[in-house]
């Protein structure tokens, strides 16, 4: 298959915490024409793991919260309710992440992982992949405050029955998209069975 793009010019505009790069490039029409030339800013994008913890024996599900600087423009709460997730390293597989991240975030130990969906958060704006997993755990029995100090990470664990997740979402109680994504997975795929 060729490509349905060219790219002319791609230069790194930012290098923080965050990468952003300047692209120019053209892309196939439906009409079997080249566009003209776009210019695109893109966030360098992170190819990250995350995992919804759950423990299918005691049926509770492990949220985390923490402060989001995204949040500050937005009269919303500021720490949100979110399933773990994090950057894979170099090295890595994503099913490794998806498993260190679950430890390091919430001290649960994956014992069986499963695939639910890759997919690009926001492709207009970013060159982000996002690997979803399933995994098993025993949650933890009362909250926690968890993270890596030098990451600067105060995460607060906290496990949640099915009723009081599906009501957390009845209410619009959780605002981070990723997680929103995996909890409905989880009350279509997983709960019915």
């Amino acid at each position: 298959m060729s490509p349905k793009f060219k790219i002319l010019d791609k230069k790194n505009i930012h290098d923080g915490f965050f990468k952003m790069n300047e692209v120019t490039l053209k892309y196939k029409k439906y009409d079997g024409n080249w566009s003209n030339e776009i210019k695109r800013e893109l966030f360098g994008g992170a190819q990250v793991s995350a995992v919804l913890p759950y423990d299918p024996v005691n049926k509770k599900i492990v949220l985390i919260q923490q402060f989001r600087p995204g949040t500050i423009s937005k009269d919303s709460e500021n720490y949100l309710d979110e399933i773990v997730a994090g950057i894979i390293d170099p090295g890595e597989t994503p099913e490794d992440t998806a498993k260190r991240e679950c430890l390091e975030e919430t001290g649960c130990e994956v014992s069986n992982l499963t695939s639910i969906q890759g997919y690009f958060p926001a492709p207009g704006s970013s060159e982000s992949f996002y690997n979803l997993f399933l995994g098993e755990v025993i949650a933890p029995d009362k909250e926690n405050i968890r993270g890596l100090e030098n990451e600067n990470e105060d995460i607060l664990v906290k496990s949640y029955s099915f009723d009081e997740v599906k009501t957390k979402m009845n209410k619009k109680e959780i605002l981070n998209g990723l997680t929103l994504i995996a909890l409905q997975w989880f009350f279509l795929n997983i709960e019915r069975t």
